[in-house]
């Protein structure tokens, strides 16, 4: 079942209601650290935090901080989407697109766990002599759902100060805040579907699959949203 609540009063006052899928979410980062707890003893004191394009890793840190950095990370921007809203000059506008917020915090924070498990796997693999997965091959996937997931909602974002495609030109005139996620959403979904096939390809060219698209999508609209508040307000 999907969550479709967000944590706010049905006036949309941005007063902070704590709700069962906030209770759920919260549950399930907070177990996220078990499995690192679990193979702390079997894990090498350094352990592989990046990889190149060729699948190798080229970026190591401490053990404490591979395993416990990310969870910590991952539960302190729980926090911070919790709350944001709250302060947000626009606060009122989160009740009408609660749902939305709600699925993309959900898969958000799920796309970071899996990177995270990626990682321990990817250690406890050398640290038995194994050769280690190459992660990659997993989070343009990820990236690519996630991308896919935000596209289909991004249209019913409304108007506000933290979450969406925020310009100037969005951000002084809701007309055009409406327009340009209206078209984001759905270039998102194609940036989506360009970065899943970046996990089918080999080498440097991989990282045109994941730059290329964002990049353009994101220029694209940058200038698409200057261009309809001239001609909104011309």
């Amino acid at each position: 079942m999907v969550p479709a609540v967000q944590g706010w009063n049905k006036r949309g006052r941005g007063k902070m209601n704590f709700t069962k899928w906030d209770k759920l979410l919260l549950i399930i980062i907070g177990l996220s650290v078990v499995p690192g707890i679990i193979l702390y003893g079997q894990l090498p004191d350094q352990i592989p935090t990046h990889w190149g394009m060729n699948g190798k890793p080229d970026g190591y840190s401490s053990k404490e901080f591979g395993v416990f950095f990310f969870p910590i990370l991952n539960l302190g921007l729980f926090f911070l989407m919790l709350f944001l809203p709250s302060i947000d000059p626009r606060k009122g506008n989160y009740q009408k697109f609660r749902g939305a917020y709600t699925i993309f915090r959900w898969v958000f924070h799920l796309f970071l766990m899996g990177t995270y498990f990626l990682a321990l796997y990817s250690a406890y693999q050398e640290s038995i002599g194994e050769t280690a997965i190459n992660p990659g091959k997993f989070v343009l996937p990820g990236m690519g759902i996630l991308f896919i997931v935000l596209g289909n909602y991004m249209g019913r974002f409304r108007h506000n100060y933290f979450v969406g495609i925020r310009t100037p030109w969005t951000l002084a005139d809701e007309r055009v805040w409406h327009k340009t996620h209206r078209l984001g959403g759905k270039l998102f979904v194609m940036a989506g579907i360009i970065v899943l096939l970046g996990a089918f390809v080999e080498g440097f060219v991989q990282i045109f699959f994941v730059i290329g698209p964002l990049l353009g999508v994101s220029l694209f609209l940058f200038g698409y949203s200057f261009f309809q508040y001239r001609k909104i307000n011309s």
